[in-house]
C-alpha cells in the first residue's frame, strides 16, 4: 500500500502538515512519498494507491502551483486513470473567514472529477474544530501567515493520516 501527497507550501506551514500526515500514513504501514506540487508530473499519481492535496488558501481558493498541477490532470479525467483511488485533503489559510472550506471544496470538486474515493474527518476524532472539519484538517496560520500550525492542527493531520491508512488497507482488499 502507498501514497503520495502532493502539496504545495510557501511558508512551511502544509509542509508541516504534509510530514504530519506521512507519519500517521507510515505508523499505519503504508509507504509515502512528498512531493511538491510544482515539481510532480501528474501521471505520478496513477503510481499509488492513495492521492492526497495539501494547499495554502489564495484568495479563497487553490494556491497558485497546486492548480497548475491539477490543470494537468485532464488526460487522467478522460481516461478514467485514477478511479477509486483514495483521496483526501488539508489545507493552511490565515483565519476562521480566510477560505478554508472553499478552498477544501475545490480540491475534493476535482478529486471527485477523477473518480476518487474522498476521506473526510470525522467529528470524533482528535483535533476536531481547532484543527479540522469534517472536509479534513486545516490550519488558520492568521492573516500574516506567522502562526504556522497549531497542535491540534497537527494532531489532526497525523489522525487523519491514519483513517486514510484504514481507508486504503479497506480498499485493497
Amino acid at each position: 500500500m502507498n501514497a503520495i501527497i502532493v502539496y504545495q507550501s510557501a511558508y512551511g506551514h502544509v509542509k508541516q502538515m504534509a510530514e504530519s500526515v506521512e507519519k500517521g500514513l507510515k505508523e499505519s504501514g503504508v509507504e509515502v512519498n512528498l512531493s511538491v506540487a510544482s515539481e510532480t508530473n501528474p501521471d505520478d499519481i496513477l503510481k499509488y494507491d492513495a492521492v492526497l492535496l495539501g494547499s495554502p488558501v489564495r484568495m479563497g481558493s487553490i494556491g497558485d502551483e497546486m492548480k497548475a498541477f491539477l490543470d494537468k490532470t485532464g488526460r487522467i479525467w478522460m481516461n478514467s486513470a485514477a478511479k477509486n483511488k483514495i483521496a483526501g485533503v488539508f489545507v493552511s489559510g490565515g483565519g476562521f473567514a480566510s477560505g478554508i472550506e472553499l478552498t477544501q471544496i475545490s480540491l475534493y470538486s476535482t478529486l471527485l472529477e477523477l473518480g476518487m474515493v474522498m476521506v473526510g474527518f470525522v467529528n470524533d476524532m482528535p483535533g476536531y474544530g481547532k484543527g479540522a472539519n469534517q472536509w479534513g484538517p486545516f490550519a488558520q496560520v492568521g492573516n500574516e501567515g506567522k502562526d504556522g500550525p497549531n497542535e491540534e492542527c497537527l494532531t489532526a493531520c497525523y489522525e487523519y493520516g491514519k483513517r486514510l491508512a484504514w481507508a486504503i488497507q479497506k480498499m485493497s482488499k
